[in-house]
């Protein structure tokens, strides 16, 4: 096999276990090309193959971003310059993890496991540095393998990650003889699994009692959200399906990201019929409303209680770049018009749980369900039910809707809690503590995803302790890496 084949494979393999292929497992070889195309090269040219093949593996998953800039009738070529550049900037782990094989030189039977911590040591970076974007984790390929998944409760999502790059240094080292035995990886992944399984028997009900929750896909056109002309036709969609929730006896209804067409607490034509709304449903609400707060807007979920009273705001925290934030937005607001409709939104400085008829819910916003420890610490200020409300109207009928419903898969794990994804255009979901998707929505089109729930109170291994696993995965990089600087150094004295 040639080095480029090699590279192009490594990619095409990680590509192909994400949604919407969903070939996962995949995922357990995908890495080997490359440490093919790698093998007995230098640390700096390893860096250089690994920053390819993992540019070519997100251009390939990102592809989205290309259709979104088409979508809202943008250039062709900005959209690409915008998959490249982050592209670009997601395979430079790849490199250095690439770079990290090539320099590590410890014993051949533990270098599988320090790489593999490596690994995770790289995918924790992601998720803060630069603000932070953990998108396609490579445990998130494996959201439909529940016995697997349960490890999440004690490890997060890293764990998963690291036992799939394990998987894929041990097959390959099998592979080329030099190791002779799969047991120990094939114990540890059978007590995984085994533990899995007995994880899963656990009831999902708790001690707590039935909850009705409906949750509003509106499917609203996203050049119609900010354009006074489609005021009427928004609310008309939103109270048909509010009816229909209530009518199903709904104790919750949620509703997606920026919903309510305007500032809801700043609108009292708004307000008014939100409440008169609310009041004939005979159920809480928690509605997706842009607010204003002086000077200050934020995309805001607001808990509202069957009788119409505001019970709490909770603030979106993590903003998208570039996106919501709008940095440059004299320039970008000339290619980007609908940004200039609001003029960006201001991060919350708080994580209130909001009280939703009487239960605890963490509330999260869009993409800020691929921040583990956003969520975690929501479940630990009393969270009971977590509920993500996002909108993923801009990205068409392309994969970045169910790549973007996977993580919430791991945020219910790892907290044993349900999840209620309601979202503009789909996927609406209801995920339980086990990370079953019990009830899901079609893309594009309105309609109601309704379920009952169980509010939970017991604390996970990782809902008390965070991100341990990570921090271990960093001790045993930084052990392996000095350990094999001392033996190179002890070869130079030597020789």
């Amino acid at each position: 096999m040639s080095r480029p084949i090699a590279l192009l494979s490594a990619a095409c393999l990680y590509i192909l276990a994400f949604p919407n292929f969903n070939l996962s497992l995949l995922a357990w070889v995908a890495l080997i090309p490359l440490l093919y195309a790698i093998e007995n090269k230098t640390p700096r040219q390893a860096f250089f193959y690994g920053w390819i093949s993992g540019t070519l593996a997100y251009c390939g998953l990102l592809f989205w971003l290309v259709v979104t800039f088409h979508a809202a009738s943008l250039s062709f070529f900005l959209g690409l310059g915008c998959l490249l550049l982050l592209s670009g900037y997601l395979g430079l782990y790849w490199g250095a993890w690439a770079w990290g094989v090539a320099s590590m030189n410890c014993k051949e039977g533990s270098k599988p496991f320090a790489l593999a911590a490596f690994w995770v040591v790289l995918e924790y970076i992601r998720t803060y540095l630069f603000s932070g974007f953990p998108w396609a984790l490579l445990a998130d390929s494996q959201v439909h393998h529940l016995p697997l998944l349960q490890m999440a409760s004690i490890t997060g999502v890293y764990g998963i990650s690291f036992l799939i790059v394990w998987g894929n240094l041990a097959i390959a080292q099998t592979l080329k003889g030099s190791l002779k035995s799969l047991a120990p990886f094939a114990l540890v992944l059978g007590i995984i699994l085994m533990s899995g399984y007995r994880q899963l028997k656990i009831s999902s009900e708790g001690d707590s009692h039935p909850f009705k929750i409906a949750l509003l896909q509106g499917n609203i056109d996203q050049y119609k959200k900010w354009d006074e002309v489609y005021v009427a036709e928004i609310k008309q969609t939103y109270q048909t399906l509010s009816e229909r929730a209530s009518a199903g006896n709904a104790d919750l209804i949620v509703w997606p990201e920026t919903s309510a067409p305007g500032y809801l607490m700043q609108d009292p034509p708004l307000r008014l019929w939100l409440t008169q709304l609310i009041l004939k449903s005979h159920a809480a609400h928690i509605v997706g409303a842009p607010a204003e707060d002086g000077k200050k807007a934020f995309n805001a979920a607001f808990s509202i209680s069957s009788i119409g009273l505001v019970q709490g705001m909770y603030a979106k925290k993590h903003l998208v770049p570039f996106g919501e934030t709008v940095p440059f937005q004299a320039w970008l607001g000339a290619w980007i018009p609908v940004l200039n409709a609001l003029g960006g939104f201001d991060a919350g400085e708080d994580s209130p749980v909001l009280s939703a008829a009487g239960i605890p819910v963490g509330v999260n916003i869009c993409y800020e369900a691929i921040f583990p420890n956003l969520i975690r610490r929501s479940v630990q200020r009393g969270g009971q039910l977590i509920a993500n409300l996002t909108n993923d109207g801009w990205y068409m009928k392309t994969a970045e809707p169910y790549q973007h419903l996977a993580p919430n898969v791991f945020r219910a794990v790892e907290n044993h809690r349900w999840l209620l994804r309601a979202d503009n255009t789909g996927v609406s979901a209801i995920i339980d503590p086990q990370g079953r998707i019990v009830a899901a929505s079609s893309i594009y089109q309105a309609m109601i995803v309704s379920g009952t729930v169980y509010p939970q109170t017991v604390q996970t291994f990782y809902t008390r302790w965070g991100d341990v696993f990570a921090w271990a995965c960093l001790a045993i990089t930084l052990w392996a890496f000095c350990f094999s600087y001392r033996r190179v150094l002890a070869s130079s004295v030597n020789s």
